[in-house]
């Protein structure tokens, strides 16, 4: 102990040269590990960019143009696929006088067009009672109803015009008659799957931003108007994605036809020759006779009976419809002094 009184200063600088040492050694340890990550960080960075410069096509000159050229052309088909689907008309500002009276000046477009084309439209609601009533093609609610929610306006112009799209192509195939027309709920006086409202709702796709719109129609013609009606559907500018064909074919004896056998001979006439643009007075007409009894079949070999009967068509289908494209962004208000 007396020697180390003697030589207090020393022990002490000893002492902390010792911990100082000690320290040193433990910082040199951490700092190897953290050196040894680091290099292997280093050679897993190195590998991977090894992988990526190794790696075909490399990223060089030549390959980025043919890239940015390949972006160019991804973004003209999506734009020339993107222009098979409809958008979402601009109607602009409605009120209840105004869908009122578009919807009055539609129904009448229709009914005079069915009538140019020869086709018979369906009853309307009220002709159970023995009132006269005119087919409203699906709106007969809102022909009564005084008036209209605000925000039911913009969708019920958008089924107006999807129905008079497609409608006037079934007169152009001139079809024989519409027997009926159904979409889907509008509004919270509509009941879904009652009359003519579907039992469907309006979805929408998320991926491409469009909605998707579900309609019903019903309408007897022959094979060959069927196949007008399909082709003028595949080469419409709106998207209608066909998803249900229901064909309902006579029965031999005919009851399943609702015109097997016209009351008025001269009417039938009339209706044949509009269907076909013609009038009274084009060519000459031979007189009317009767109408011989038709022979039995004998049953013979060769001998073909072929007689064409109209069918039942019940098309089930949606219109998909993009949403418009994003405005240009307002320029800001003045700012208030």
């Amino acid at each position: 102990m007396s020697w180390i009184k003697r030589n207090l200063a020393f022990v002490i600088s000893l002492t902390v040269a010792a911990a100082l040492l000690i320290g040193g050694a433990v910082y040199l340890f951490s700092a190897q590990s953290e050196a040894e990550a680091a290099t292997g960080e280093l050679e897993a960075k190195k590998n991977e960019y090894d992988t990526l410069v190794k790696r075909e096509p490399y990223p060089n000159a030549k390959n980025i143009d043919l890239a940015k050229a390949e972006q160019v052309r991804f973004n003209t088909l999506k734009s020339q696929a993107l222009a098979t689907f409809s958008q979402y008309p601009a109607a602009g500002v409605l009120d209840d006088a105004s869908f009122k009276a578009l919807l009055t000046r539609t129904i009448s477009d229709l009914e005079h067009s069915a009538e140019r084309k020869g086709v018979k439209l369906p009853a309307g609601a009220d002709s159970a009672s023995g009132s006269a009533s005119k087919y409203n093609f699906t709106f007969n609610s809102q022909r009564r109803e005084l008036r209209l929610p605000p925000s039911t306006l913009q969708p019920l112009v958008l089924a107006l015009t999807d129905i008079r799209q497609f409608t006037e192509i079934l007169f152009a195939s001139k079809i024989h008659s519409l027997l009926h027309i159904k979409r889907s709920a509008i509004g919270t006086n509509e009941l879904a799957g009652s009359g003519d409202i579907l039992s469907k709702k309006v979805s929408t796709n998320t991926v491409i931003g469009a909605g998707i719109h579900p309609y019903e129609v019903q309408f007897q013609c022959f094979s060959s108007e069927l196949g007008d009606v399909l082709t003028h559907f595949v080469g419409s500018s709106n998207a209608y994605v066909l998803k249900t064909l229901n064909v309902d074919r006579p029965s031999s004896d005919g009851s399943d036809s609702a015109e097997a056998a016209p009351v008025n001979p001269a009417a039938s006439i009339m209706a044949m020759m509009s269907r076909y643009g013609l009038r009274p007075g084009m060519g000459t007409m031979p007189p009317a006779q009767a109408n011989p009894a038709a022979p039995a079949a004998s049953g013979k070999v060769g001998d073909i009976v072929l007689e064409q009967k109209p069918i039942r068509v019940t098309l089930g289908f949606e219109v998909v419809r993009l949403a418009p494209p994003p405005t240009a962004t307002q320029a800001p208000k003045a700012t208030r002094r």
